[in-house]
């Protein structure tokens, strides 16, 4: 993972083992990092972000 990598919402569903489903519902969390752009109707996360926010333990999968 490269530092200015950014993920979709699939993206997050592939790291986390998830359905897409279930990770449209964590990126809508008040606890998860604000996405940094949006490119039509996708949303785009700093993949370090998401990354911190898991190292610090915040998903309940």
């Amino acid at each position: 993972m490269a530092v200015d990598d950014l993920w979709t919402t699939a993206d997050i569903a592939r790291r986390l083992s998830i359905s897409a489903h279930r990770a449209r519902g964590l990126c809508s969390r008040d606890d998860f990092p604000s996405p940094i752009h949006t490119v039509g109707h996708f949303v785009l996360w700093r993949a370090l972000d998401v990354e911190v926010w898991l190292a610090e333990g915040r998903p309940d999968l």
